[in-house]
Protein backbone atom coordinates (compact mmCIF):
# COMPACT_ATOMS: atom_id res chain seq x y z
CA UNK A 1 0.00 0.00 0.00
CA UNK A 2 2.75 2.85 0.97
CA UNK A 3 4.09 2.02 -2.89
CA UNK A 4 1.19 2.30 -4.16
CA UNK A 5 0.98 5.94 -2.63
CA UNK A 6 4.72 7.01 -3.19
CA UNK A 7 4.03 6.36 -6.94
CA UNK A 8 0.58 8.24 -6.82
CA UNK A 9 2.58 11.16 -5.17
CA UNK A 10 5.16 10.85 -7.56
CA UNK A 11 3.03 10.85 -10.58
CA UNK A 12 1.06 13.98 -9.21
CA UNK A 13 4.17 15.68 -8.36
CA UNK A 14 5.34 15.13 -12.28
CA UNK A 15 2.04 15.69 -13.98
CA UNK A 16 1.86 19.05 -12.02
CA UNK A 17 5.93 19.41 -13.31
CA UNK A 18 4.84 19.41 -16.68
CA UNK A 19 2.14 21.69 -16.81
CA UNK A 20 3.63 24.28 -14.85
CA UNK A 21 6.33 24.30 -17.41
CA UNK A 22 5.18 23.18 -21.02
CA UNK A 23 7.05 25.73 -23.05
CA UNK A 24 5.97 23.57 -26.00
CA UNK A 25 2.24 25.75 -25.84
CA UNK A 26 1.61 27.46 -28.92
CA UNK A 27 1.50 31.38 -28.68
CA UNK A 28 -1.55 32.87 -28.58
CA UNK A 29 -2.19 34.35 -32.35
CA UNK A 30 -3.52 37.59 -33.23
CA UNK A 31 -3.80 38.95 -36.65
CA UNK A 32 -4.02 42.65 -34.58
CA UNK A 33 -1.79 45.30 -35.94
CA UNK A 34 0.05 46.17 -39.51
CA UNK A 35 1.35 43.61 -41.93
CA UNK A 36 3.34 44.04 -44.69
CA UNK A 37 2.30 41.56 -47.58
CA UNK A 38 3.47 40.66 -51.34
CA UNK A 39 1.87 38.37 -53.87
CA UNK A 40 3.06 36.62 -56.84
CA UNK A 41 0.58 36.02 -59.28
CA UNK A 42 -0.35 34.54 -62.98
CA UNK A 43 -3.05 34.02 -64.83
CA UNK A 44 -2.81 30.81 -66.99
CA UNK A 45 -5.19 31.96 -69.70
CA UNK A 46 -3.45 35.23 -71.17
CA UNK A 47 -0.09 34.37 -69.73
CA UNK A 48 0.24 38.02 -67.40
CA UNK A 49 1.94 38.05 -64.53
CA UNK A 50 1.79 40.29 -61.57
CA UNK A 51 4.20 41.19 -58.52
CA UNK A 52 2.65 42.96 -55.23
CA UNK A 53 3.69 44.78 -52.52
CA UNK A 54 1.57 46.77 -49.55
CA UNK A 55 0.29 46.42 -46.56
CA UNK A 56 -2.95 45.28 -44.20
CA UNK A 57 -3.92 47.06 -41.41
CA UNK A 58 -6.26 44.41 -39.52
CA UNK A 59 -8.33 44.47 -35.99
CA UNK A 60 -9.38 41.35 -34.81
CA UNK A 61 -12.00 40.24 -32.30
CA UNK A 62 -12.55 36.65 -31.33
CA UNK A 63 -12.19 34.48 -34.49
CA UNK A 64 -12.91 37.20 -36.53
CA UNK A 65 -10.82 40.14 -38.35
CA UNK A 66 -11.30 43.01 -40.87
CA UNK A 67 -9.42 46.19 -41.73
CA UNK A 68 -8.11 47.79 -44.79
CA UNK A 69 -4.95 47.41 -47.27
CA UNK A 70 -2.55 49.18 -49.81
CA UNK A 71 -1.00 47.23 -53.07
CA UNK A 72 1.36 48.79 -55.63
CA UNK A 73 2.45 46.13 -58.09
CA UNK A 74 4.44 45.62 -61.51
CA UNK A 75 3.50 43.27 -64.26
CA UNK A 76 5.13 40.84 -66.63
CA UNK A 77 8.65 42.31 -65.73
CA UNK A 78 10.51 44.20 -63.44
CA UNK A 79 10.31 47.53 -65.46
CA UNK A 80 6.48 47.62 -65.74
CA UNK A 81 4.55 49.73 -63.17
CA UNK A 82 1.38 48.38 -62.74
CA UNK A 83 -2.09 50.37 -61.73
CA UNK A 84 -5.18 48.81 -61.95
CA UNK A 85 -7.54 46.36 -59.97
CA UNK A 86 -4.58 44.56 -58.21
CA UNK A 87 -2.54 47.45 -57.46
CA UNK A 88 -5.04 50.20 -57.24
CA UNK A 89 -3.35 52.65 -55.24
CA UNK A 90 -6.18 53.62 -53.05
CA UNK A 91 -6.98 51.34 -49.97
CA UNK A 92 -9.47 48.89 -50.13
CA UNK A 93 -11.58 47.10 -47.14
CA UNK A 94 -10.76 43.23 -45.99
CA UNK A 95 -13.59 41.49 -45.27
CA UNK A 96 -14.71 38.01 -44.34
CA UNK A 97 -11.43 37.75 -42.32
CA UNK A 98 -11.58 34.40 -39.85
CA UNK A 99 -8.51 32.30 -37.69
CA UNK A 100 -9.14 28.92 -37.18
CA UNK A 101 -6.19 27.32 -35.14
CA UNK A 102 -3.30 28.75 -37.29
CA UNK A 103 -5.36 28.84 -40.09
CA UNK A 104 -6.83 32.03 -41.80
CA UNK A 105 -8.95 33.11 -44.88
CA UNK A 106 -10.35 36.46 -46.05
CA UNK A 107 -11.60 38.28 -48.94
CA UNK A 108 -10.70 41.95 -50.72
CA UNK A 109 -13.03 43.02 -53.61
CA UNK A 110 -11.81 40.94 -56.47
CA UNK A 111 -9.88 38.64 -54.18
CA UNK A 112 -9.53 35.59 -51.76
CA UNK A 113 -6.74 34.88 -49.69
CA UNK A 114 -6.00 31.57 -47.42
CA UNK A 115 -3.07 30.85 -46.00
CA UNK A 116 -2.08 29.73 -42.14
CA UNK A 117 0.97 31.01 -39.73
CA UNK A 118 4.22 29.87 -40.20
CA UNK A 119 4.36 26.96 -37.05
CA UNK A 120 6.37 28.47 -34.22
CA UNK A 121 5.49 32.37 -35.52
CA UNK A 122 3.21 34.61 -34.71
CA UNK A 123 4.49 37.22 -36.90
CA UNK A 124 4.69 35.67 -40.58
CA UNK A 125 1.86 34.32 -42.64
CA UNK A 126 2.00 32.31 -46.18
CA UNK A 127 -0.46 30.77 -48.40
CA UNK A 128 -2.27 30.91 -51.13
CA UNK A 129 -4.58 33.48 -53.49
CA UNK A 130 -6.99 33.60 -56.52
CA UNK A 131 -8.17 36.99 -57.97
CA UNK A 132 -10.91 37.63 -60.68
CA UNK A 133 -12.04 40.39 -62.89
CA UNK A 134 -12.88 41.97 -66.41
CA UNK A 135 -11.21 44.98 -67.73
CA UNK A 136 -11.85 46.09 -70.88
CA UNK A 137 -13.57 43.08 -72.08
CA UNK A 138 -10.83 40.62 -71.25
CA UNK A 139 -11.35 37.62 -68.19
CA UNK A 140 -8.40 37.62 -65.87
CA UNK A 141 -8.18 35.03 -63.29
CA UNK A 142 -4.57 35.20 -61.49
CA UNK A 143 -3.57 32.69 -58.59
CA UNK A 144 -0.44 32.48 -57.11
CA UNK A 145 1.58 32.69 -53.33
CA UNK A 146 1.55 35.57 -50.81
CA UNK A 147 2.81 36.07 -47.48
CA UNK A 148 2.74 38.76 -45.22
CA UNK A 149 5.16 40.01 -41.99
CA UNK A 150 4.04 41.45 -39.02
CA UNK A 151 5.63 45.33 -38.88
CA UNK A 152 3.54 47.00 -35.54
CA UNK A 153 0.59 46.57 -33.61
Amino acid sequence: MRYCRLASVALLAALAACGAGDTNAPPSLSLSGTWRQSGDLHDATTGDSHIHLGTFALQQAADQFSGTGTQSGICNSTTSQYTGPLADPSEFAVTAGTLTDRLVTFKRDICTYQGSFVEGKSNRITGTMTCAYTLNGVDYSFAGQWQADRIGN
